[in-house]
């Protein structure tokens, strides 16, 4: 009935007062019918047609006066603007984000602008924005602060690029070395391998001052590891050896050493040249540091704006690792005030990305993920039914000035798909709009 023209519903009052009277017999029963059919004529006018028509949610600042969304009834509260379709704006509700949104294109211009309308929509809400694209994209730091002008906060965005070595370096752990290898596609045999290689790279590095990943080179070589597996090593100029249980440093390698000698020869070789695709680039790599530098934890914490661009697939599996350390190490429900953007290359195995997307709902984070248009056979597996909300390029012969796509959702409660614009630089409210703020 809610769809219904005044005269049809003016019909369907007359049937049912008509019915009503005509079981005048049976006592409250017409009076229930003759009430309900009043109730349903008059909600029509006074609460039907400030109703939200257009297929996603209502606007906060309608909400205020009244309109109600047509799928929950509810007064409007969405606080999050998308674009524009045909039937007016199309804005969604922090807690339909938090179901997971996935931006499909080739086109880096549009995905820039897409990732410009999630830092507004950050900024509009009072939230903290941490976006990760890929090294064969523009650095995003400039648009993001010009996103971020109209609020003032223009001057928290923070700069961090994999490729110039950045001072300070990202920091990360052991455990993120160990996610973004099997993150890597390079095999079970290269994830066992490293597994127990790790401890005994940590031990020497301990022990000599050294950084770990300047060492994984190193004893990934084929001589150093045969070595290695027979309980000797050189470090500095210095032969190490297990069976000389007097010395400290034998010592302490016979203790971590037991995991690597239970691996089979055959799986030790084929993992040790898997790993060897990126040793040179991890002994190299100065843009991360497992002991100190930017801590991505704090920054979730901190509410800031964030851009990191990676520079190779092997940082990109490190960060991504390390955003789902960051958004585990928060408590359910603790990082509401925080969105967290990946662009996610084909050439990870998909599983890091269902990994991220359950620890941003298990913290209360928005979530969002980037992929090309068509994304690679194993990505599109492993991801297609972990976001609830999916904009695809839509741009064709007859797309409209600004860029434009398709965006489609599997919410239950708000099922829609629609063609809209995406706003190239969204307009900031004006001083007396009402925010989320204003009705706590």
């Amino acid at each position: 009935m809610n769809d219904a023209t005044p005269k049809e519903v003016a019909t369907h009052f007359g049937i049912a007062t008509a019915l009503s009277f005509s079981a005048i017999a049976a006592p409250f029963v017409p009076e229930t019918i003759l009430a309900y059919a009043g109730y349903r004529y008059l909600r029509h006018f006074t609460y039907g047609w400030r109703t939200w028509r257009a297929p996603a949610r209502v606007p906060l600042h309608l909400g205020l006066r009244g309109y109600r969304d047509a799928t929950t009834r509810r007064r409007g509260d969405a606080s999050w603007p998308i674009g524009l379709a045909a039937t007016g704006q199309v804005w969604l509700r922090r807690e339909d984000l938090v179901q997971g949104l996935s931006l499909h294109s080739d086109d880096p211009e549009w995905h820039a602008q897409a990732i410009g309308i999630l830092v507004f929509g950050a900024c509009l809400n009072g939230m903290g924005a941490i976006i990760v694209q890929g090294a064969d994209t523009p650095m995003l730091t400039d648009r993001i602060a010009e996103v971020a002008k109209p609020f003032g906060r223009d001057i928290e965005v923070e700069s961090l690029s994999l490729e110039d070595a950045p001072r300070p370096p990202l920091r990360i752990a052991t455990s993120t070395l160990a996610a973004a290898i099997a993150d890597l596609r390079l095999g079970p045999e290269a994830v066992t391998l490293n597994q127990a290689l790790l401890p005994i790279l940590e031990m020497l590095a301990t022990r000599y001052r050294k950084n770990p990943l300047a060492l994984y080179e190193a004893f990934v070589d084929e001589g150093a590891l045969k070595r290695l597996v027979d309980g000797k090593y050189e470090l500095d100029g210095r032969t190490v050896s297990a069976e000389a249980s007097a010395s400290s440093e034998g010592a302490a390698l016979g203790a971590v050493l037991e995991p690597l000698r239970k691996i089979p020869e055959e799986i030790r070789e084929i993992g040790r040249k898997a790993l060897m695709v990126h040793a040179t680039e991890l002994a190299g790599l100065l843009s991360v540091s497992l002991t100190d530098g930017f801590e991505l934890r704090d920054a979730l914490a901190a509410g800031g704006l964030v851009c990191i661009q990676s520079s190779s697939p092997l940082t990109t599996a490190l960060v991504v690792a390390r955003c789902i350390e960051a958004l585990a190490s928060e408590g359910p429900g603790e990082a509401g005030r925080a969105l967290v953007h990946i662009a996610y290359p084909d050439a990870l195995s998909g599983a890091s990305a269902k990994r991220f997307r359950a620890a941003a709902v298990q913290a209360g984070a928005i979530g969002s993920l980037s992929f090309p248009a068509k994304p690679a056979n194993h990505i599109y597996k492993a991801t297609r039914k972990i976001c609830a909300l999916r904009i695809d390029d839509h741009t064709g012969s007859d797309a409209r000035t600004a860029l434009a796509g398709k965006i489609s959702s599997r919410m239950k409660e708000c099922s829609f798909a629609l063609d809209l614009q995406l706003p190239e630089a969204p307009e900031s409210p004006p001083p007396d709009a009402p925010t989320n703020t204003d009705i706590r």
